[in-house]
């Protein structure tokens, strides 16, 4: 089975195109607003005219498409790679039980599996697609987003530069400067929509689209070990082991259930595992609402646990100690990594919102956005040391970023 660094590096895969699209848009916005900011009065409409002509829209329009059909394909090959790592690792189990180990491609139970989860998947991700949009500032009510799909933002933009240009009101770049923030810190979302409201909510595209890629992989993890399992006779699950784990799912991991106690613990009822030892019902269950552990499917008895009674305590006893911050909260490994992410993805977007800035012309914006990035990415680094956890290089990339 792959491991954890082998699943997050083929989704960074993914990750990295989806970030790719979001400054490919911001960029070619920013590029107008330097062009816009640079032309004489007379000469400023001449442009307006020729880009709401629609040519930068259809460029934009062909890229994401070209961007969605190469996401397709990786994810397709993804969920293939996953299943067959997963597939491979079943046969001593096979046989054990002097059952026949089919080649991967020619068991159709599994194939069945792995068609049903890709097109899942897949049509997830489509729809993700299909939703994007900036959530824009409502004029009249400056507290209010509204999902703006990205050809109308274009155009919101070009006319605001356009206006900023023309009155003088105050300063270009200053104006300027404020939209194309406020673009980053939207960044191209996927927005959902309540239809008996009218309400909404959104999320950053590329970090829904990594959440459905992982959601995709967990789902063929745990579909490979269910139906081999049944294959070649498994009598019980052991879950997954992790470092800081969350606190609903660090009592169970490391445990092994007979498939019927199993079966509880997934419905949240009371269960128990094979060593007697009980425990209250959990409302999440495994593999669900972004949990990390899979189950795998085990022979009672002859699959010895993964990790001894020790180890899983050590676990739990440095998850717990944690890390105190200065004003005296404690906080778990657990929390400590989701301040990681925090730190991470506040570092991507003011790299992002500095790349946007220089496009724009913005030397002053950039330079501050720039000294921005330097101070949190020290702040991270001071953080992740007292925390004891290693600084995640690849989760700060922004792909074409210099410093």
């Amino acid at each position: 089975m792959l491991s954890e660094d082998a699943i997050e590096m083929l989704v960074d895969i993914i990750a990295l195109r989806q970030e790719y699209i979001n400054q490919y848009v911001i960029k070619m916005i920013a590029k107008r607003i330097k062009e816009i900011g640079t032309l004489k009065s007379s000469d400023v409409y001449k442009l307006e005219r020729l880009l709401k002509s629609g040519v930068d829209v259809k460029k934009m329009n062909a890229e994401i498409a070209k961007m969605t059909d190469l996401q397709v394909k990786d994810i397709k090959r993804i969920i293939k790679q996953v299943a067959e790592d997963n597939y491979i690792d079943a046969k001593p189990y096979f046989d054990y039980r002097k059952k026949s180990y089919i080649p991967f491609l020619k068991n159709e139970p599994l194939q069945r599996v792995v068609e049903v989860i890709t097109r899942q998947t897949l049509k997830t991700f489509v729809n993700l697609s299909k939703a994007q949009a900036f959530m824009i500032r409502d004029l009249k009510d400056p507290k209010k987003l509204i999902p703006t799909p990205i050809s109308k933002a274009y155009y919101s933009v070009i006319d605001e530069a356009v206006q900023a240009s023309q009155q003088g009101t105050i300063d270009y770049s200053t104006a300027m400067r404020r939209t194309m923030k406020q673009l980053v810190d939207s960044g191209i979302r996927h927005v959902e929509y309540n239809a008996e409201s009218g309400k909404h909510f959104s999320q950053r595209l590329d970090t829904a689209v990594r959440r459905n890629i992982l959601d995709g992989i967990r789902a063929i993890n745990q579909g490979v070990q269910d139906i081999v399992g049944e294959q070649y006779g498994a009598d019980g699950k052991e879950i997954s082991v992790h470092q800081f784990s969350a606190p609903d799912h660090e009592p169970v991991q490391g445990r092994q259930f007979t498939n019927a106690e199993y079966e509880k613990l997934q419905n949240a009822e009371p269960f128990q595992d094979v060593n007697g030892n009980k425990y209250s019902a959990i409302q999440r269950a495994i593999g669900t609402l972004n949990c990390r552990h899979f189950a795998y499917s085990i022979i009672i008895g002859v699959n010895k646990p993964n990790f001894t009674e020790a180890q899983l305590n050590a676990f739990t006893t440095k998850n717990n100690a944690g890390y105190t911050l200065p004003d005296g909260k404690h906080l778990t490994m657990y929390e400590c990594t989701q301040k990681q992410r925090e730190y991470e993805l506040k570092i991507r977007r003011l790299k992002e919102q500095q790349m946007a800035l220089e496009t724009a012309g913005d030397t002053q914006g950039a330079e501050e956005a720039r000294a921005k990035v330097v101070a949190t990415t020290k702040l991270y680094k001071a953080f992740s040391q007292k925390c004891g956890l290693s600084v995640k290089t690849t989760k700060m990339r922004v792909s074409g970023y210099r410093p």
